[in-house]
């Protein structure tokens, strides 16, 4: 459906540019064109183009009415399991305590302590 907007359109206004050069160079039958792209684009694009709209606006309004009216595949949720270890606490969180890096010695770090574990 749409291809076929798309070219009426281009069909139309190509008529119409035909007419418009003919203003200026003589090209025979110039109101034969102008009246080809005026018809083309009101009695062929347009009534394409609303009955696209109006076919547009129907399925839209079936989408919309079959997820209304019952529950939605979304809205069904799993209960979540706050202890967890993927889902992370939201406490203020003190810094300065993993300056290992994820390395094994890192759980001795302390705060104002020096990375003296390297050192053994």
């Amino acid at each position: 459906m749409r291809n076929s907007i798309y070219f009426s359109a281009v069909l139309g206004l190509a008529f119409l540019a035909i007419r418009f050069i003919g203003l200026f160079i003589e090209v025979s039958h110039a109101k034969l064109f102008l009246l080809l792209g005026i018809g083309i684009l009101v009695m062929v694009t347009l009534p394409l183009y609303f009955i696209e709209r109006s076919r547009y606006k129907k399925m839209k309004a079936a989408i919309l009415k079959k997820y209304q009216g019952g529950p939605g595949i979304r809205e069904v949720k799993k209960p979540k399991n706050k202890h967890a270890s993927n889902y992370p606490s939201f406490r203020k969180q003190k810094s300065g305590l993993t300056w290992g890096g994820g390395n094994i010695h890192g759980s001795n770090a302390k705060r104002g302590s020096k990375k003296r574990f390297l050192n053994h």
